[in-house]
C-alpha cells in the first residue's frame, strides 16, 4: 500500500517516448523541449499568495526556460498548476499560446522551431485527449484523493522508472541475448511464479498485466455454489492464475479459465478490470498498464494476427503441462491411494478378460470331448488358476455361464435396432421397433389356420 500523504518532489519534462505516435509533432516538441512539471517546494511557498491555495507538494507546469531564473524574477504566467490530471492538456495548451511567443528567456533556435510548427494540427487518432492523462501518470501524476482539494501531486519519484519502463528492458535485453544466440527461443522464467517471459511474443501491456499475476490452484473457498456452479467450479488441485497482489487476503483475482483460448478471451479482460480496481495493486502498475494500453493498439498491428492465441496457448501450457497439475493435489495421501486403486482395479480388469478368452477356449475344445469323458472341467485348476484370486475366478465363471446361455437361448431382452429411416421416432406412432411388428404377425397367423 502506498502513502498518501507523503509528498514526493520532483521536475521532469512532460515528454514520454511514445508522444510521437499519439500526439501532433508541434506538442511533441514542446512537451520536450519547452515545457516541465515541477512540485512546489517551501521557497515557492513564500513568494504564492495565502489565497491561492497552492499547498506544498502541489504539481505544475511551467515554462522550462523561466525556470532558470531567481524565483522574484519569474514572469506572470510562466506557470499553471492543473486542477486534476484530466486538466494538464488545457492548462499546456494555454501555456503554448499564451507564453511562449513572449518569452525572451526561450533560445532563439527553440523558438524558431516553434514557430515552424504551429501550422500543424493536432493528431486526432488514437484518443489523444486520453493519451494525456494516461502519459501524465506514466510520469507519477495522480489526483488528491480528497474531494475538497484541488490539484494534482506526485505519487513516486519521476526520475526513476515506472513498471513499463523496467518491462521495456527486459524485453530488450532478452532481444539481444537471442539475437547473439541466433535463436528465438523463449528464455527460462526467473521464478516458477512467473508465467510470462521476456522472449515471448506479446504486447508490452500484456506481458506486464501477466506480470501481476502467479499461478494457483483450486481449492474449497473457490467454490460459489448457485446457479451456473457446474460451469464456474473445478475439481480440487485444478490450476489457475491469482492476483499476486490481493489473492493470499481474499478469493478476490482467482481465475480458472477451461481453455486457452477462454484464458486469451474472457480471463484477460477480467484481469484487466480486476487490476483496475484492486485497492492492493500498486498505483505505479495501474498507471503502467493504463499508459501501454495505447502502445498495444500499434503492437498489435505490427504482429498481425495468430499473437494472441499462440502466446496465451503457451501460458496454459505452463499452467497444466510443466506443472503436471494431475499428480498434485492438497492432499497427497489421498492421490497415492487413490492412484494405487485405480491401477489394482485396471490390473483386476486386464486378468478377467484374459481369462475370460482363456475360458471360452477351453469351453470350445471340451464340447468335443465331453462324451470320451476327457472334458476340461474348472476343477482342474492348473498353474494358471493358481495365480488368480477368488475374485478373478467366480468372474470368469459367471462370464462362461452366461455366454453359454446367450449360445443357447439368445439375449432375453434384445434392443430395437436404429436406422436412419427410424432414428429419432417416437414411441407412440409404433414406427421402427420391430418387436411390435413381430408380435402382430403371430397373433394374425392362427386365424388363417383357422379358417
Amino acid at each position: 500500500m502506498e502513502d498518501n500523504d507523503a509528498v514526493i518532489h520532483g521536475c521532469v519534462p512532460l515528454a514520454k517516448g511514445d508522444d510521437d505516435h499519439f500526439i501532433s509533432e508541434l506538442q511533441c516538441f514542446v512537451r520536450a523541449n519547452m515545457m516541465e512539471i515541477f512540485t512546489v517546494k517551501e521557497d515557492d511557498m513564500e513568494l504564492e499568495d495565502e489565497d491561492s491555495g497552492i499547498i506544498l507538494g502541489q504539481v505544475g507546469i511551467r515554462c522550462s526556460a523561466c525556470a532558470r531564473l531567481p524565483e522574484d524574477e519569474r514572469p506572470e504566467g510562466h506557470a499553471y498548476f492543473p486542477k486534476s490530471i484530466s486538466a494538464i492538456h488545457q492548462n499546456a495548451s494555454d501555456l503554448q499560446r499564451r507564453h511562449f511567443m513572449s518569452c525572451n528567456e526561450i533560445p532563439h533556435d527553440a523558438k524558431k522551431s516553434f514557430q515552424s510548427l504551429k501550422g500543424f494540427a493536432a493528431k486526432a487518432e488514437a484518443e489523444t485527449q486520453q493519451y494525456w492523462i494516461n502519459s501524465a501518470r506514466e510520469l507519477g501524476l495522480a489526483n488528491y484523493e480528497d474531494s475538497e482539494r484541488d490539484g494534482i501531486r506526485l505519487f513516486r519519484d519521476p526520475t526513476g522508472p515506472s513498471p513499463a519502463d523496467l518491462a521495456d528492458k527486459e524485453r530488450e535485453q532478452a532481444q539481444s541475448q537471442s539475437k547473439k544466440k541466433g535463436s528465438s527461443s523463449a528464455s527460462p522464467a526467473k521464478s516458477k511464479s512467473i508465467l510470462v517471459r521476456p522472449a515471448d511474443v506479446t504486447t508490452d501491456h500484456t506481458y506486464l498485466l501477466m506480470q501481476q499475476v502467479r499461478p494457483c490452484r483450486f481449492k474449497n473457498s473457490d467454490r460459489r455454489g448457485g446457479p451456473g456452479s457446474r460451469g464456474r467450479d473445478r475439481v480440487l488441485g485444478f490450476p489457475g492464475i491469482a492476483c499476486r497482489h490481493c489473492s493470499s487476503k481474499n478469493n478476490f483475482g482467482r481465475y480458472f479459465p477451461f481453455a486457452s483460448k477462454s484464458l486469451g478471451d474472457n480471463t484477460a479482460n477480467q484481469m484487466q478490470t480486476h487490476m483496475t480496481t484492486c485497492s492492493r495493486c500498486p498505483e505505479k502498475v495501474k498507471s503502467s498498464l493504463a499508459y501501454l494500453s495505447h502502445r498495444a493498439s500499434l503492437q498489435k498491428v505490427e504482429m498481425g494476427g495468430g499473437w494472441k492465441k499462440a502466446f496465451y496457448k503457451f501460458i496454459w501450457e505452463r499452467l497444466h503441462v510443466e506443472r503436471a497439475w494431475s499428480s498434485t493435489t492438497t492432499n497427497t495421501g489421498k492421490t497415492k491411494k487413490k492412484s494405487q486403486e485405480n491401477k489394482m482395479s485396471m490390473n483386476m480388469k486386464n486378468r478377467i478378460q484374459n481369462h475370460a478368452e482363456s475360458s471360452d477356449d477351453d469351453r470350445g475344445h471340451g464340447h468335443g470331448r465331453s462324451a470320451n469323458g476327457h472334458g476340461h472341467g474348472h476343477g482342474h485348476g492348473g498353474s494358471d488358476h493358481e495365480e488368480v484370486d477368488e475374485m478373478v475366478k467366480a468372474a470368469a465363471t459367471w462370464l462362461t455361464k452366461r455366454d453359454a446361455k446367450m449360445e443357447v437361448t439368445g439375449p432375453a431382452n434384445p434392443l430395437p435396432t436404429r436406422t436412419k429411416a427410424n432414428r429419432g421416432r417416437g414411441l407412440p406412432s409404433g414406427r421402427g421397433l420391430p418387436t411390435r411388428k413381430r408380435q402382430n404377425s403371430s397373433i394374425s397367423q392362427p386365424s388363417a389356420s383357422g379358417d
